[in-house]
């Protein structure tokens, strides 16, 4: 039988400026199975409502073994960091995720 169950997960990430600068900001990641395909991130800052992505499953799944995606979305193991853990890259912008 198949699980009707939303999964959600909380993660403390640093959005990556530059070389010398990141900013400390929480992220939600939301798996739904009545869109099995995808999982949402939210990514909280100082504003009223987060900021909301829509990722591919397979790609985080794949980000986490190695390097994943191309264009404004990239997905890479974060080494040493433990085997959850990773980086991800919007447009220029890198967020490490532990």
């Amino acid at each position: 039988m198949e699980s009707l169950k939303t999964v959600m997960q909380g993660v403390a990430v640093q959005l990556v400026i530059s070389c010398t600068y990141s900013l400390s900001m929480c992220m939600s990641l939301r798996y739904e199975p009545t869109d099995p395909y995808v999982v949402r991130a939210a990514f909280f800052t100082d504003t009223e409502e987060p900021a909301e992505w829509v990722l591919g499953r397979d790609l985080l799944a794949d980000g986490l073994r190695g390097s994943a995606g191309s264009g404004d979305i990239r997905i890479w193991p974060a080494d040493g960091c433990g085997d959850e853990a990773g980086h991800v890259r919007w447009r220029g912008v890198t967020t490490a995720t532990r």
